[in-house]
């Protein structure tokens, strides 16, 4: 089972370190190590470089496009069996590639895997991590009300139709796995945890502007035919529940309650899952 690992790079070079790290630490080795980079202006290119005698590494250069685009160029540059995608700004822990593989041949008709992830907030004294609730996906309603499936945790057949979001006014993956939704190709949750994801970093930073971006894509899946109406409600819902629930982790009372009581007003015409319900309720 040869595994390609994907990562775009734009002006990560802060970061991009760490990750490639990770993936030198595997207990698994990967077949390669794709790295894209995004039209960096910055030292991301000298990173690179400082890895190429330590892994596979294949570099691909191009002019800024966006990272659905990014990821996009490294699917199509990768030889392997399956794409593991990692971001420059997270990073895994040493089992990540040992789970990957063992699940891909262990299910040989799933045609991709998430697994859970640890909040990671690397800027706060002793790292402090927590694991994010991940519960499995059944149903499109499940993904819409829990959001459990990060970029950078996602194990894909390299034979899967799927293509990323290039459109850079709509967030990348929400509305690609919907795509894939709706033609019935499911992903299975691997239970362990093995991804470091990097809080109040890139699009963490920008809370109201990342929710916008993934609207525009969940109402272009609506346009398709991918989801309906009442299941762009339910996914309203949970985005104002994750900005209150940003908003309180800040600090900032007044933008929670905003928040939650926005939510909760959309709560009235969607069908939410009782406990997103509770959580919601219960966000102080």
């Amino acid at each position: 089972m040869k595994l390609s690992v994907i990562i775009p790079a734009y002006n990560a070079a802060a970061t991009l370190g760490e990750a490639l790290c990770s993936v030198e630490q595997q207990h698994v080795q990967p077949f390669e190590v794709v790295v894209v980079n995004d039209g960096s202006t910055d030292e991301t290119a000298a990173v690179i470089q400082s890895f190429m005698d330590r892994l596979p590494l294949v570099c691909v250069d191009q002019a800024n496009a966006g990272l659905g685009a990014a990821r996009n160029a490294g699917m199509r540059a990768a030889k392997g069996d399956a794409w593991v995608f990692l971001d420059a700004d997270d990073v895994w822990g040493s089992n990540k590639l040992a789970h990957a593989r063992d699940y891909l041949m262990r299910f040989p008709d799933v045609q991709w895997f998430y697994t859970p992830i640890f909040e990671w907030s690397p800027a706060d004294a002793g790292a402090r991590m927590r694991e994010r609730a991940c519960p499995k996906i059944r149903a499109v309603e499940d993904f819409l009300a829990f959001n459990p499936i990060v970029p950078s945790t996602v194990i894909m057949r390299s034979d899967t139709t799927f293509r990323w979001e290039e459109d850079r006014e709509l967030q990348e993956d929400a509305g690609a796995y919907l795509e894939l939704f709706s033609r019935g190709v499911m992903p299975m949750k691997i239970p362990h945890c093995t991804t470091k994801y990097r809080l109040d970093f890139g699009m963490t930073a920008d809370a109201e502007g990342h929710v916008d971006k993934v609207m525009k894509a969940v109402e272009k899946a609506r346009k398709l035919g991918h989801i309906d109406d009442q299941q762009l409600a339910l996914y309203e819902v949970r985005k104002a529940y994750e900005l209150a629930r940003t908003y309180k982790k800040r600090g900032d009372k007044t933008e929670q309650k905003k928040w939650k009581k926005k939510a909760l007003l959309k709560a009235k015409v969607a069908h939410v899952p009782l406990n997103l319900f509770w959580r919601l309720r219960w966000l102080i």
